[in-house]
């Protein structure tokens, strides 16, 4: 794993293809909360990294996966409530101390997750690869290239797709594909 070739992916792709990335970036901004234009942005710069020409039409792409990529975001819903369960239950019944040594390492097991999963929608996209499959292929290809790097590489890039914040809200559009295209691009970099 290497997070200064995964920006510079990001970067390049992003030059190169700066009209329909930008208008896609807008799309998925949009439409987000049905998932798919989020993972077919993501799919562009995995696309552009094999040297596949882009379209504006990659955006929607996944849709065709659209079910398959619903299942996996409920299952990771239900193995998250299924994590602070117990510390809610331990907090209802007034063991505080329980719940809250319970809810700390939720958290903890939360971003662990966080970090294995951060490919699990590009391989229902990518590979066809369905539910638990998708989870743990991507666990097995963050785990195998350092947990810690995907790690550092999720902070960096949330760091770099925030920072358009500052320029007025306006900067987003500029910062989130290379925050959002470094992770699809270490996606492509790994999966070779």
């Amino acid at each position: 794993m290497d997070i200064g070739k995964a920006f510079t992916d990001a970067w390049n792709t992003y030059t190169r293809n700066f009209i329909i990335i930008f208008l896609a970036t807008i799309v998925s901004s949009i439409l987000g909360f049905l998932i798919a234009p989020l993972v077919g942005f993501q799919m562009m710069f995995v696309k552009a990294k094999r040297e596949t020409a882009l379209t504006f039409n990659d955006v929607f792409a996944p849709f065709s996966h659209f079910i398959a990529l619903i299942w996996v975001v409920i299952l990771m819903a239900i193995i998250l409530v299924a994590i602070y369960l117990p510390s809610v239950i331990c907090f209802s019944l007034n063991w505080n101390f329980l719940g809250t040594i319970l809810m700390l390492a939720a958290i903890f097991i939360t971003i662990y997750l966080g970090v294995c999963w951060m490919f699990a929608l590009l391989f229902v996209a990518d590979k066809e690869l369905k539910g638990m499959s998708a989870l743990n292929a991507s666990r097995d290809l963050v785990i195998k290239n350092n947990w810690w790097l995907h790690f550092m590489l999720a902070i960096l890039a949330g760091i770099v797709g925030s920072l358009g914040q500052f320029l007025f809200g306006f900067g987003v559009i500029l910062t989130i594909p290379l925050g959002t295209g470094a992770i699809a691009s270490a996606y492509a970099n790994e999966t070779k």
